[in-house]
């Protein structure tokens, strides 16, 4: 079992990367958080149409993606995802999908709470 780390977000990395501009890194995950949404609609259509290239296209921009601003738990899912291509078992895609779902959840209230702190 992959142990997922507890926050959805590594805060250290996503700090080097914005070079401690917290405004830039609402910016950064705000912009991930729209990018993956709708990268995660585009992936259900493609597992109801049984497109795998194109899901496993989206799933290895999804780990990149989220392994450059810190949303390891994401990154470990898409991981996940990418490793269907074989199997292609649709069911289990579906609900890897759901989690990543509640996975950006938990980044969106991440940033809620850096706005929080920005702004105080």
């Amino acid at each position: 079992m992959n142990h997922q780390p507890e926050s959805p977000v590594n805060s250290e990395q996503l700090s080097q990367i914005s070079e401690g501009d917290i405004e830039f890194e609402i910016e950064v995950l705000q912009v991930y958080v729209e990018d993956v949404s709708q990268r995660l609609n585009k992936m259900r259509d493609e597992i109801i149409s049984n497109d795998w290239s194109q899901i496993m296209g989206e799933a290895h921009h999804l780990k990149g993606a989220s392994s450059n601003v810190g949303a390891l738990q994401i990154q470990i899912l898409a991981q996940q995802l990418e490793e269907l291509n074989h199997s292609q078992d649709s069911e289990k895609a579906l609900k890897i999908i759901e989690e990543m779902f509640l996975k950006l959840k938990a980044v969106e209230l991440f940033i809620t709470e850096k706005i929080v702190i920005f702004s105080s």
